[in-house]
């Protein structure tokens, strides 16, 4: 009522200015006005006298329309023509699903494949899947909570593993091969065995297609939100005060992580970043801290990919952090994002059960690509 209110009175308000504006004449109209609105108003009118002031203003308003403006997300060094292709901001209704036209709720491989040892099943709920509880929810807020948690024995018989979670992929909406890609996420700190991820995955698993980089198949890019004392293969303890980034291929028989650039059986590679630092078989990438050296989790913070057929690069809160830029490697094939949490396995270690569930919020995925020319 008060805004229906309030309306009214300013259309009063109008009325009363516009009655009073029409006694009065154009000339002593122009008597009040100030010498550089006078100019101004004779230079609008110069291409044609007979133009009214409100078509002049019209006209003003739609160039301002027009005008080009551009999204403060985007890192400053990315090309300003990129254009928003796609985007997700989780704006469903609490107790709905994530959009199926945008997502998937399984991997390429499916559930009944554990990778890394990790302990999670993901729920397919976009396909029905009920052997575990939805981890899928929204707070009304336009957030999207993924949460993992413990099995009942029920659903450990029927899963054959002891946690659930969610992982969605992009694999048919939003698939590309120039473009920069950001996630705004929130995760919980001290939680043992977790191993959230927002990454990005070559498009045709197990196909011919997957040409990837001069032979370089099967690529994957990583940001990786890791807690715990650290698997039997990949060390650790690993906190949140710090985030792995890396670049794999042929399957991550070649990496290269913050252990440097490594192949097979830990044969050595060599690589350079952007600025030109060598990435060699002890010198790698990450991982990425604040500079303030405070915790990641249990605050938002911006996570972004820019990929072309040249170059891969990290960003954190619009920041460029690392770096690929060796063109013989990085992936010239379509990739798509996935975003999930694992739960243990090789690389956090054993989770704490006291711990979960826990959550993972993300606020939007955004990605921006070159014009179509």
């Amino acid at each position: 009522m008060k805004k229906n209110l309030l309306g009214f009175n300013i259309l009063v308000l109008i009325a009363l200015i516009v009655s009073s504006c029409s006694e009065n004449s154009s000339d002593e109209f122009k008597d009040d006005v100030a010498p550089s609105e006078m100019e101004q108003d004779t230079k609008l009118n110069d291409s044609d006298n007979e133009m009214e002031q409100d078509s002049v203003a019209n006209n003003l308003e739609d160039l301002d329309n027009d005008a080009i403006i551009l999204d403060t997300r985007l890192p400053a060094d990315i090309d300003s023509t990129y254009v928003l292709t796609f985007e997700d901001h989780f704006n469903q209704l609490p107790g709905t699903l994530p959009n199926a036209d945008k997502w998937q709720s399984k991997l390429p491989w499916g559930p009944s494949v554990t990778i890394n040892n990790e302990r999670q099943y993901y729920t397919d709920v976009l396909n029905g899947d009920n052997n575990a509880p939805n981890p899928f929810d929204f707070d009304g807020n336009s957030n999207l909570i993924i949460t993992a948690g413990l099995n009942s024995p029920a659903q450990v018989e029927a899963t054959g593993l002891d946690y659930y979670s969610g992982v969605l992929t992009g694999a048919q909406s939003t698939p590309y091969r120039d473009g920069y890609i950001e996630a705004k996420i929130w995760y919980e700190p001290e939680v043992a065995g977790f191993w959230g991820a927002f990454w990005l995955l070559h498009r045709y698993y197990d196909s011919p297609q997957d040409t990837g980089a001069n032979g370089k198949r099967r690529t994957e890019i990583d940001w990786e939100f890791v807690r715990g004392p650290g698997g039997e293969f990949l060390g650790g303890p690993y906190d949140t005060d710090r985030i792995p980034v890396a670049y794999h291929y042929d399957d991550g028989q070649w990496s290269i992580s913050g252990g440097g650039f490594k192949g097979p059986n830990g044969s050595p590679g060599l690589s350079v970043q952007c600025d030109g630092t060598e990435i060699t078989n002890v010198v790698g990438l990450g991982p990425v801290k604040q500079p303030s050296g405070e915790d990641l989790a249990g605050n938002w913070h911006r996570y972004g990919v820019w990929k072309t057929d040249n170059f891969v690069k990290w960003y954190l809160d619009g920041e460029l952090v690392a770096s690929v830029c060796d063109p013989a490697i990085v992936s010239q094939i379509e990739m798509y994002p996935i975003i999930n949490i694992a739960i243990g396995g090789n690389f956090p270690g054993p989770p704490n059960p006291e711990d979960y569930p826990t959550s993972m919020l993300v606020d939007y995925i955004s990605l921006w690509e070159p014009p179509v020319k």
